[in-house]
C-alpha cells in the first residue's frame, strides 16, 4: 500500500493518504455503464444544503405571457402562488473502520485494503439505494410538496390545474409513446406546457434489457418490418439506466424524465474521511471514520412520469 513504508513506523498522514487512494480505486471499480448513481445530474437534480434541513417551495400561477398590440402596455396583475414550504431533513451516513496498530506497523496491507474497498462499495450502494428508493416508493409513500404521491393521477399545481403523471403499462414501443407523450404535454406549476423532453429512462435491473431494446435498437423493436426506431432516431442521447435497488420494490416499474425535474439530491457534506490515531483508542486501533451528509427528496412532479408496469 503506497505511503506505508516508513522506517520509523507508519505516519498518520501517510496512512490516511494510502487509505484514501484505495477509496478512489474502489469507486472506479464500482462504476458501470448503464447503472444509475445518485450523483447523476440527469436522473437526480443536484443541489446543496447549507444547514441540517433544506426548506423548499415552488412558485406557480400566472400562466402564459400576455399578448398585446397597444403602444402602451396596460398594467395587468398576474396571480402568483407559492406552496407551503417542504422541509427535507438531511441525513448523516456514518461508518467506522477499526484498524489495529500492529496491522500498520507490520505492513499487513492486504486485509486493510480489502476492508477499505468493501466499505467504499458499501457507501456507494447505500447512497444509491437511498436515492433510487425515492423513485421506487413514488407510487405509494413518497409524496411531493402538495401532498400527492410522486406519481399520481391527481397532482394539483399552483395554478389550480390537475396533472396526471402516472401510467400503468409495461415497457413496450406503444407504452413508451404514451409515457413520453404524457411528459411532453405535462404542464408546470404555472399552468404552461413548457415542452419537457425525455432525457432519461430508469428501469429495474431485470427490465433494462427490454428498455434498451425498445429505445436504442436501430429498427423498431418487436416488429418484422424495416421501420426506423422512432426513439433511437429522435432521442439518441436519451440515457437508459437501471438500478438493482429498484428491483427490491418493483421489477416492473419504470420512469421517464426531463433534466432539471423536481426530484432533488441535496448534498450537505460530500463523502469524507478522517483517521483517528491509535494512541487515543483503548484497543490500540486506528479508527478510519467515513462520513457523508445528504438526502434525496421529491419536491414536485414537474418533468417526471412514472409507470408501475402492471398492465400490458
Amino acid at each position: 500500500m503506497y505511503g506505508l513504508n516508513s522506517s520509523s513506523g507508519p505516519n498518520l498522514i501517510l496512512v490516511k493518504t494510502a487509505l484514501d487512494e484505495l477509496i478512489d480505486g474502489a469507486k472506479l471499480m464500482v462504476a458501470r455503464a448503464g447503472k444509475v448513481e445518485a450523483t447523476d445530474p440527469v436522473v437526480f437534480t443536484q443541489d446543496t444544503a447549507e444547514n441540517a434541513a433544506k426548506v423548499s417551495s415552488v412558485i406557480g400561477g400566472g400562466g402564459y405571457f400576455s399578448k398585446n398590440t397597444d403602444d402602451q402596455q396596460p398594467r395587468k396583475s398576474s396571480f402568483k402562488a407559492a406552496a407551503a414550504p417542504r422541509v427535507t431533513v438531511i441525513a448523516e451516513f456514518t461508518k467506522d473502520l477499526p484498524i489495529p496498530r500492529t496491522f500498520m506497523q507490520d505492513q499487513q496491507q492486504s486485509a486493510v485494503s480489502k476492508s477499505v474497498q468493501q466499505d467504499t462499495k458499501s457507501w456507494i450502494a447505500t447512497r444509491d439505494r437511498n436515492a433510487v428508493y425515492v423513485y421506487a416508493n413514488g407510487f405509494t409513500t413518497q409524496t411531493t410538496i402538495e401532498g400527492a404521491t410522486l406519481f399520481s393521477n391527481s397532482h394539483t399545481n399552483e395554478n389550480g390545474d390537475t396533472i396526471d403523471n402516472l401510467e400503468t403499462g409495461v415497457i413496450s414501443d406503444s407504452n413508451v409513446n404514451i409515457v413520453v407523450n404524457s411528459l411532453r404535454t405535462q404542464i408546470n406549476q404555472a399552468g404552461v406546457k413548457v415542452g419537457y423532453e425525455p432525457d432519461f429512462m430508469l428501469t429495474s435491473s431485470i427490465g433494462h434489457q427490454v428498455g434498451m431494446t425498445t429505445t436504442k435498437s436501430v429498427l423498431r423493436a418487436g416488429t418484422g418490418n424495416n421501420d426506423l426506431n422512432y426513439w433511437s432516431e429522435l432521442y439518441p442521447g436519451m440515457k437508459v439506466l437501471y438500478s438493482p435497488f429498484l428491483d427490491e420494490v418493483s421489477t416492473t416499474a419504470w420512469f421517464v424524465g426531463s433534466m432539471g425535474h423536481g426530484l432533488i439530491r441535496f448534498e450537505r457534506e460530500a463523502f469524507f474521511t478522517t483517521l483517528v490515531p491509535w494512541e487515543t483508542n483503548d484497543n490500540d486501533n486506528y479508527i478510519y471514520k467515513m462520513r457523508a451528509r445528504e438526502e434525496v427528496d421529491s419536491i414536485e412532479y414537474s418533468g417526471l412520469v412514472g409507470s408501475n408496469g402492471t398492465t400490458a
